[in-house]
């Protein structure tokens, strides 16, 4: 696996082993930052939540997708995920790449986060397919603070899951890239 754009292209990271870990596709990462590039036709300003503020990567594994977004431009990274092993690879990848000064990584759950100092830009939600989690961790990062209705939220889910119906939840754009879905969209609480 490695960053697929920006200034740390080609960069391998390290992940996680074991079966719990499922890291995005290179060829899908690729796709969904190609669609981010222009996520400010969702916005009524020339605001781009990809560029604009803080990017959170919840059930982060290895942290790609936060790692990618720092690569293209993102200004800031935060990474949860539970287990203990992920959130060690997720420092080192950062260490290697030399961001410590725009990313932190830390053990949390994304369906009980800690509070946010304020909201994610955008939020990635990639959590292990199967197990229903997307609103959930929907529900309990609004609540905690991380997003907001400004906030862009690009979940991934296998396209057997079911799909976002959480009331607030407005659907930019939806992919599906074999098996993986990407829904993209905006949640006013």
């Amino acid at each position: 696996m490695r960053i697929v754009g920006g200034t740390h292209r080609g960069r391998v990271l390290n992940a996680p082993e074991g079966r719990d870990t499922r890291p995005t596709l290179d060829r899908v990462r690729e796709a969904l930052f190609s669609i981010l590039s222009h996520a400010s036709r969702w916005y009524e300003d020339d605001f781009n939540p990809l560029y604009d503020g803080v990017i959170l990567d919840a059930f982060a594994g290895s942290g790609a997708l936060g790692l990618e977004a720092v690569s293209r431009g993102a200004d800031k990274a935060v990474f949860f995920d539970s287990d203990r092993k992920a959130v060690a690879i997720i420092e080192q990848n950062i260490d290697a790449l030399r961001i410590s000064d725009q990313a932190r990584a830390q053990r949390a759950d994304a369906t009980k986060p800690p509070r946010a100092n304020q909201p994610a830009s955008m939020v990635f939600l990639d959590p292990p397919y199967g197990k229903d989690l997307i609103e959930p961790a929907i529900t309990a990062l609004a609540k905690a603070g991380w997003i907001d209705g400004n906030t862009l939220i690009v979940a991934e889910r296998d396209p057997r899951d079911p799909e976002i119906t959480l009331a607030g939840f407005d659907l930019c754009d939806s992919r599906k890239y074999g098996r993986c879905q990407i829904d993209i969209g905006r949640f006013a609480a």
